[in-house]
């Protein structure tokens, strides 16, 4: 509750801020000359951006909405095109994309979960979707993690009926403007520590996870990259 109230006391200022601002620029009344970008709508997707990133539980949105008034502004601060912006963002968007693939595997180290000699093909998943989309429903007993690949494209993971084996186990995450949502028994203790640029994963459950999760030590790590898109647990 004091967190909530923290949040709704700094979007209370930064509110205030920016109404003041532009009534002091409506009437002139401003002491310094202000570019008119400042209060352009590209300017206001930045601020948007930064309430919702500030206020709301999933940052996805509000990432989203910054980069895109972020690339617009930075066109209209350094005199370039916004074609000359994105002849630039996307080839950098293209190498991240490229070295996250090749660099995957080595991320991924197996050293970190358990992978007995009689773990079966189907307690992983290998998921790829490529501007593209589909759904997978896992139900093995035995699940141990794997990898999911989502570019351009989006991923449906159902894990309800499925329980993890035991010890640590890990999936390895890689979307690029696309996104994974994934559904998960509620008594699963699972670790986010999925790297978000310009994107989000957040945690949707409602559960009380203090006093659900299992006490067999059965842990799922979230690892990876999201770049320009998002994803969210469900139960």
């Amino acid at each position: 509750m004091k967190r909530h109230s923290e949040k709704r006391y700094i979007l209370g200022i930064i509110l205030l801020f920016v109404g003041f601002a532009l009534l002091l620029r409506f009437y002139n009344l401003l002491p310094w000359h202000i570019p008119s970008y400042v209060f352009s709508w590209k300017s206001l997707l930045v601020f948007m951006g930064l309430v919702f990133m500030t206020t709301q539980k999933d940052k996805s949105t509000g990432l989203i909405l910054f980069a895109i008034g972020a690339i617009f502004l930075g066109a209209d601060i350094t005199g370039f095109g916004i074609k000359d912006v994105f002849r630039f963002v996307f080839p950098v968007v293209l190498i991240i994309a490229g070295l996250a693939i090749i660099l995957r595997r080595q991320s991924f180290s197996r050293k970190d979960i358990n992978v007995p000699e009689d773990a079966e093909i189907n307690d992983y998943i290998n998921d790829v979707n490529i501007f593209s989309g589909g759904e997978r429903k896992i139900k093995t007993q035995n699940f141990r993690g794997g990898q999911i690949t989502a570019i351009f494209g989006g991923a449906e993971i159902d894990l309800r009926k499925a329980d993890m084996a035991p010890g640590v186990n890990a999936i390895e995450m890689l979307c690029i403007f696309g996104g994974v949502s994934m559904r998960i028994p509620e008594g699963w203790d699972v670790k986010n520590e999925v790297t978000a640029v310009f994107g989000g994963f957040s945690d949707e459950r409602t559960f009380d996870r203090e006093t659900a999760i299992d006490e067999d030590k059965k842990i799922l790590y979230l690892k990876g990259l999201v770049l320009f898109g998002g994803g969210e647990l469900k139960s």
